[in-house]
C-alpha cells in the first residue's frame, strides 16, 4: 500500500502563499523568492552577533522593521497561527546549519492568561518550525511564565529587567540540570532583558552552555544588548 503525505496533498489543494504579498510561493516556503529577497536580513557574520554571556551564540535572522514588525505584530496581536509558523521557517531558513544541535530547545513562554488571550505562544510556534526541520527536541515544558507583567515594549531597558524579576520558574530543574546545551528561542531580541532572565534561572540549574535564536533584532538597541545575569 503506498502512503500519501498529508501536507502533500494540502500543499496540491490549497498552494502556499507568500505572508507578504499572498501570491502563491511556488514551493514550501513561506514567502516568495521576490519577498525573500526585500526583506531586511542581517548578516551579523558568521559567530552571530558580539559575544553576549551567558550566551555562547546569539543568533538574529531579521531587523525588526517594516514589514517584519508587521509580521510579528501580525501573529501576536493579530492570532494569525500561519504567521507565526512562517516566521519560525524564515529564522530557519536564515540560521547556519549546527554541528552540536541543542539537547532542548526552548521557547520564551507567555503568562496562561496572555497565551490563553492569543490562541497560543507565537515563540512556542516559531520554535515548533526550527525544530520540525531540523529534527531537534522541542521542550516547550520545562519552563512557565508564573508571573504575568506588562508589555516590555513599552518600558525601558532598567524598567525591563525589574518587570521580569520572578517572572520564570523551571517545571523540571532536575531533568534542565541535566542538559548540556539549551538554546532559547523568541520572537524579537531588543535589550535582552527577558532572554537574560529566562536564561538565568537554567544556569542556576547548571545546564553549561545557553544558545539564542531570535527572529528579529530591534536596530536601535544594537548597540545596547544587555544579556548578562
Amino acid at each position: 500500500m503506498a502512503w500519501i503525505r498529508v501536507d502533500k496533498v494540502l500543499d496540491a489543494l490549497f498552494p502556499p502563499r507568500c505572508l507578504l504579498c499572498g501570491q502563491r510561493t511556488g514551493g514550501p516556503g513561506p514567502a516568495c523568492a521576490g519577498c525573500l529577497g526585500d526583506l531586511p536580513w542581517l548578516d551579523t557574520g558568521p559567530d552571530g552577533l558580539p559575544a553576549c554571556p551567558p550566551f555562547k551564540e546569539v543568533r538574529c535572522a531579521l531587523a525588526y522593521v517594516y514589514p517584519v514588525d508587521r509580521l510579528i505584530a501580525a501573529a501576536k496581536f493579530g492570532r494569525q497561527l500561519n504567521v507565526a509558523r512562517g516566521l519560525g521557517q524564515l529564522l530557519d531558513w536564515r540560521m547556519p546549519r549546527v554541528t552540536q544541535p541543542p539537547d532542548a530547545v526552548v521557547p520564551v513562554p507567555l503568562h496562561w492568561r496572555r497565551e490563553a488571550d492569543r490562541g497560543f505562544n507565537q515563540a512556542e510556534e516559531i520554535a515548533r518550525s526550527v525544530c520540525l526541520s531540523r529534527g531537534w527536541p522541542l521542550r516547550a515544558d520545562l519552563c512557565r511564565r508564573v508571573r504575568s507583567t506588562p508589555e516590555q515594549s513599552a518600558l525601558g531597558a532598567g524598567e525591563r529587567r525589574e518587570n521580569l524579576r520572578g517572572a520564570f520558574a523551571l517545571l523540571h530543574r532536575q531533568d534542565a540540570g541535566r542538559l548540556h546545551h539549551v538554546m532559547l528561542v523568541d520572537d524579537v531580541l531588543t535589550t535582552g532583558a527577558t532572554a537574560a532572565t529566562l536564561a538565568a534561572e537554567f544556569r542556576a540549574a547548571g545546564v553549561p552552555q545557553l544558545s539564542l535564536w531570535t527572529v528579529a533584532w530591534t536596530p536601535s538597541s544594537a548597540q545596547a544588548v544587555t544579556l548578562k545575569v
